[in-house]
């Protein structure tokens, strides 16, 4: 009986034996079984294959003399030497080595003190987990994460840097930052805005038609818009007129939108530019009754003048009478022309002066007189203080022509107004051809109130006047030049 209880237990044994080694290369990751002494009693068929190992050259062998000592690690003998012995178990236990055929490996360790009843051996159960990859995936992911934390942060700070009120919408308009400046404008915090859908912040009150139409329809379609102007009444804050810069932000890899919304408040700029408009009005109004009463109060005068003209006994009287009201005449035309040119802007000189010279025709020659004033002007546009300086010059020369040119009515007399433009450079020429002097001297007068005004005039266009006489007539021209050899020229 002894015998047959004898190999029933050495079969138990052997049976317990198969069985745990079973288990050990069942598990799929690396497995030691230790004795107390640290030699490898059993290993598990992957650790052989994860550490390029045979079991000739592990089995029976001290741990830390496998592969050349490449398991002599300081931490593993902290874990076998010093941890087990005193707690009896340790789970999760991280080494870091370099193995020369495998490289650099990160380790999780798993470690178990085996006691056995009625004997004093023990074993160490050492799961060998190998976490490197996972380790580099977590590291990659820390330093996504690190970067996505910075990109953020600096998102967030170019956002809260802007003046203006700034909204970052997802695609589904719920608000995934916004700036200081628009907490401060719409008097909101960010505990009632961030993560909300934009429509219902503040109790509804972006629920702006506009506003839908906006981000709903405009941006999905073209993706960008700027200077979308919608007006809105706030219940904290009043009326508002804001100017709206939308864009669809598109992120590579992802199929997530989000939209960048600007908000630029306006209101006040709006209402200044509407009492501008206002003013200018207003000036407009008061421009045309100012020009209404100085066409009147001319009228009157060179009523007044002709008037006296005509009851006066001295000859001399009258005629400086009657040459007074012509000039205010003169002036009339020029004023009148001025005013419907719109002379509170440019001036297009070569309607204004057609118009201004006929007007002098029909005043001062009518068709009692045989001469033809001829006008000759190249387009362009001058400023209304430059075009009341050139009507009046002409309307001066032009008396004077018909003063002292044609004494008899010569006939066939004209008188041709020219006036020529390049770039910045321009010459006004006013011309007849009536009596002159053979001398080459003027032919008017050369120190009267004419040539005084006429000289006056050119000082303030800044150009140069040049009156030249001869037997065929007279002519005067006034220049403007940028450069000396232009001017002479």
């Amino acid at each position: 009986m002894q015998p047959t209880g004898f190999r029933e237990q050495f079969t138990a044994i052997a049976d317990a034996w198969a069985l745990a080694q079973g288990i050990v290369d069942t598990v799929r990751e690396p497995v030691l079984v230790l004795d107390d002494e640290l030699r490898v009693i059993a290993a598990s068929r992957s650790f052989y294959s994860a550490f390029k190992v045979g079991p000739n050259d592990t089995q029976g062998r001290l741990l830390y003399a496998l592969g050349d000592g490449q398991w002599d690690i300081p931490k593993l003998r902290v874990l076998l030497e010093k941890i087990i012995p005193e707690k009896g178990v340790m789970e999760g236990y991280e080494v870091e080595h370099e193995f020369p055929s495998l490289g650099h490996r990160t380790m999780c360790l798993n470690a178990r003190q085996v006691f056995y009843e009625g004997g004093a051996n023990t074993t160490i159960l050492l799961g060998i987990e190998d976490v490197t990859a996972q380790r580099v995936l977590e590291r990659e992911k820390d330093g996504l994460l690190r970067q996505f934390e910075e990109a953020r942060a600096f998102a967030q700070a170019i956002v809260d840097t802007v003046r203006e009120p700034f909204l970052v919408l997802d695609q589904d308009l719920r608000v995934l930052a916004a700036s200081r400046s628009f907490y401060s404008t719409f008097e909101v915090s960010s505990e009632d805005t961030q993560g909300r859908p934009l429509y219902a912040l503040g109790d509804g009150q972006w629920d702006i038609p506009g506003l839908r139409l906006l981000l709903e329809k405009i941006v999905p379609e073209r993706g960008v818009m700027e200077g979308y102007e919608v007006e809105h009444a706030f219940p904290g804050i009043g009326w508002r007129t804001m100017l709206l810069n939308a864009r669809k932000v598109f992120y590579e890899r992802g199929s997530n939108t989000t939209i960048l919304l600007g908000i630029e408040d306006v209101t006040a700029q709006r209402i200044l530019e509407r009492e501008k408009d206002e003013l200018l009005r207003d000036k407009d109004v008061l421009f045309e009754e100012l020009q209404h009463r100085v066409s009147n109060s001319l009228q009157i005068i060179a009523s007044i003048l002709l008037m006296k003209a005509r009851v006066v006994q001295s000859e001399e009287t009258r005629f400086h009478l009657k040459d007074a009201h012509k000039r205010v005449i003169s002036v009339a035309a020029v004023q009148k022309q001025l005013h419907a040119a719109g002379a509170t802007g440019s001036v297009e000189i070569a309607p204004y002066l057609t118009k201004l010279c006929e007007s002098l025709a029909t005043s001062m020659i009518g068709d009692t007189r045989p001469i033809f004033l001829k006008v000759a002007i190249e387009p362009g546009t001058v400023s209304s203080r430059e075009a009341e300086s050139l009507g009046l010059i002409v309307t001066e020369v032009v008396m004077n022509a018909l003063k002292h040119a044609f004494p008899a009515d010569k006939a066939n007399g004209q008188i041709t107004v020219a006036y020529n433009r390049t770039g910045t450079d321009w010459k006004l020429s006013i011309s007849d051809n009536g009596v002159g002097k053979s001398d080459g001297i003027i032919a008017y007068e050369k120190s009267g109130l004419g040539t005084g005004i006429i000289k006056a005039l050119s000082n303030q266009l800044d150009a140069q006047v040049e009156t030249l006489t001869g037997p065929e007539g007279t002519a005067v021209s006034i220049t403007h030049a940028t450069s000396p050899a232009k001017a002479a020229a």
